[in-house]
């Protein structure tokens, strides 16, 4: 089978976001799992288009013509008032209607999808991210706090001020925060620590040497930073809001919230965590330690790309 993958070349390839930084990985998994990745150029069954096809205009078109199927890879949508998400989203939306299959990153990013593009008739799956947990499952920690972890780029959906503010209350000597990214919300405290951009090959270090992992991002359909701190074995404190409560399940503790609507909003009007539900899910972490669901192995990045690779022989075997 042969597989060209729309992100891991050209103009989007160098950057560091999710959509490329988990491209990349499956690619590397697929290859080693025989599956033969290649080139816009060369001969291909599949052409994995994730989001849309601004990275290689017309390759749809052109694909389709020479005998490939084509699936569309969904990550989140644009629906914040900051910037005309009705604009944005039109190409997703073309390639929404010209691909033969959908994959999407969670149940909550399919149901924001077909609430602002409409229900899919076509062949569709939810895939959750994955991630090689060959060096994220290694604890080297030794200070003895119990260390809360958050990670992300930061702006208002991720909820800084709420993790930081929450952990303020909590007001344990034992503990710290570390926060890695550049913060959009500072608080100056001992037992919280500013990490800033850190090099994503330099981040498992961060992983394995913390305790838990704070993730109270409104709307994410599946973040990888959840991802990779599951796989490390960091029980995730999360809200009941987006995707990230998928991935959570009984390997954290989900802080219960008012359910977003999926209508768009402003960023000004995403509601804060309640402090007193953030300290009482970090004091939960502790009375439950090794009490979460470890290992995690549904989200290995092996098992992720079998699933991409059934996904790729099911949408060749339909008509």
């Amino acid at each position: 089978m042969r597989v060209c993958i729309n992100n891991i070349e050209g103009k989007l390839s160098n950057l560091n976001i999710g959509p490329v930084i988990f491209a990349k990985r499956l690619s590397k998994e697929l290859e080693r799992l025989g599956i033969n990745i290649v080139s816009k150029n060369q001969k291909h069954d599949i052409l994995l288009v994730f989001a849309d096809d601004s990275n290689t205009p017309g390759k749809i078109d052109e694909s389709r013509k020479k005998g490939a199927k084509i699936i569309q890879r969904l990550d989140g949508i644009y629906h914040t008032f900051d910037r005309d998400f009705k604009k944005e989203n039109e190409p997703i939306e073309e390639c929404y209607k010209k691909t033969d299959s959908v994959i999407f990153q969670s149940k909550f990013n399919k149901k924001m999808v077909e609430n602002y593009f409409g229900k899919t008739n076509k062949q569709n799956f939810i895939i959750h991210n994955g991630v090689d947990p060959s060096k994220l499952r290694g604890s080297t920690k030794k200070n003895g706090k119990n260390i809360f972890l958050c990670s992300a780029k930061w702006r208002d959906d991720k909820r800084l001020y709420s993790i930081i503010e929450g952990f303020n209350s909590f007001n344990d000597e034992n503990s710290e925060l570390w926060v890695l990214g550049e913060p959009d919300y500072i608080l100056q405290k001992g037992n919280i620590k500013y990490f800033g951009e850190v090099n994503h090959k330099k981040i498992t270090s961060f992983y394995n040497n913390s305790d838990f992992f704070l993730h109270l991002a409104y709307d994410d359909s599946c973040p990888n930073s959840v991802v990779e701190a599951l796989v490390a074995e960091l029980p995730v404190i999360c809200t009941n809001n987006g995707g990230t409560k998928e991935l959570v399940r009984n390997s954290g503790e989900i802080i219960p919230e008012e359910e977003y609507d999926l209508k768009p909003y402003a960023l000004e009007d995403i509601p804060f965590v309640e402090e007193a539900k953030v300290r009482e899910a970090l004091v939960s972490c502790l009375d439950n330690r090794g009490k979460h669901v470890f290992p995690r192995e549904d989200l290995y990045i092996k098992n992720c790309a079998k699933n991409y690779i059934g996904a790729f022989q099911k949408t060749l075997d339909s008509k």
